[in-house]
């Protein structure tokens, strides 16, 4: 190799070609053009003097070099990262900005509003919400906490710092209407649940159901459309009860109790605990939910 000092940036736009092999994709990531990465990986190979990829039609593969390299990459890439989030950690500043990531139906029903008073108690600190069902990577900063639906009995991921806030339970929603005009208890009912995303009327959670004779209808596979949907009178759902208990028009189904199928999971990653704005996050968040128990596990609608 010819002696040459090796940026950062190239190194981090050489290893997001190697994870996501096509320089359109990594221009997207990078926010640059495609003929930009082109141009500085093939600037970078030149200083290097060796071929870090092979190129086709089918995109950008590491060479043995380029193999050699990622691995120095990505120590590189952890290193930084460790440092930023240690940095981050030592922040004793109730001020700044603590990202969140959640479900949209989460953040509907229950976050927006205990933000509003943990606003009230924190102005300094600003919130940047992330709406997605995805697993945001905790341990690149991608966010700060991040509240999941975990099914029951499962854990969350070892490396991250996990508390289980409290048990959700779910019922069986519709509008009044469309009950009496589709009675689910009838056997030759004209019902339908209202479908997430499967190909067959009688998926497994139909035929686990209370209701394995109704079939699924259509293709709805967000929870807050579900929510909407019912409300609509589209057909029969399962709904969290802190959601369904709420929304206008909407009543559980007659004869069926709530039943726990969800935990809700606060994680963070472990050097960001000494944050003292993710300390006073976590700590009202834990609160509210604790309060706010009733409403999860649909003893007390709300």
């Amino acid at each position: 190799m010819q002696n040459s000092t090796m940026r950062w940036g190239d190194l981090r736009l050489f290893l997001e070609l190697v994870r996501n092999g096509s320089a359109r994709s990594a221009a997207t990531t990078m926010k640059m053009s495609h003929s930009t990465v082109v141009r500085r990986v093939e600037r970078l190979e030149k200083d290097l003097g060796v071929r870090l990829f092979d190129r086709d039609f089918t995109g950008y593969r590491p060479t043995e070099a380029g193999e050699t390299l990622m691995a120095s990459a990505l120590a590189a890439e952890e290193a930084i990262l460790t440092a930023n989030r240690r940095l981050h950690g030592q922040d004793a500043r109730l001020t700044g900005s603590v990202h969140v990531t959640t479900s949209d139906i989460l953040a509907n029903y229950f976050l927006t509003t205990e933000l509003t008073n943990f606003s009230e108690l924190y102005p300094e600190i600003e919130f940047r919400i992330s709406i997605s069902y995805d697993v945001f990577d905790l341990s690149r900063h991608e966010a700060d906490v991040a509240l999941r639906f975990i099914g029951n009995g499962r854990n969350p991921p070892e490396d991250l710092v996990g508390r289980k806030l409290v048990n959700v339970s779910s019922c069986y929603y519709a509008t009044e209407s469309y009950l009496q005009k589709h009675d689910p208890w009838s056997k030759n009912t004209s019902a339908r649940w209202i479908g997430w995303h499967d190909d067959e009327p009688f998926p497994w959670w139909v035929k686990e159901s209370a209701f394995s004779h109704v079939p699924a209808h259509g293709h709805f596979n967000n929870a807050m459309l579900q929510a909407f949907s019912v409300q609509a009178g589209i057909g029969i759902a399962s709904l969290p009860c802190f959601v369904g208990d709420r929304i206008p028009g909407v009543i559980r189904i007659p004869g069926i109790e709530p039943f726990a199928n969800y935990d809700i999971w606060m994680l963070s990653h472990p050097d960001l605990r000494d944050a003292a704005r993710h300390r006073a996050f976590r700590k009202f968040l834990s609160e509210s939910f604790a309060a706010r128990e009733n409403e999860f596990l649909g003893t007390t609608p709300s």
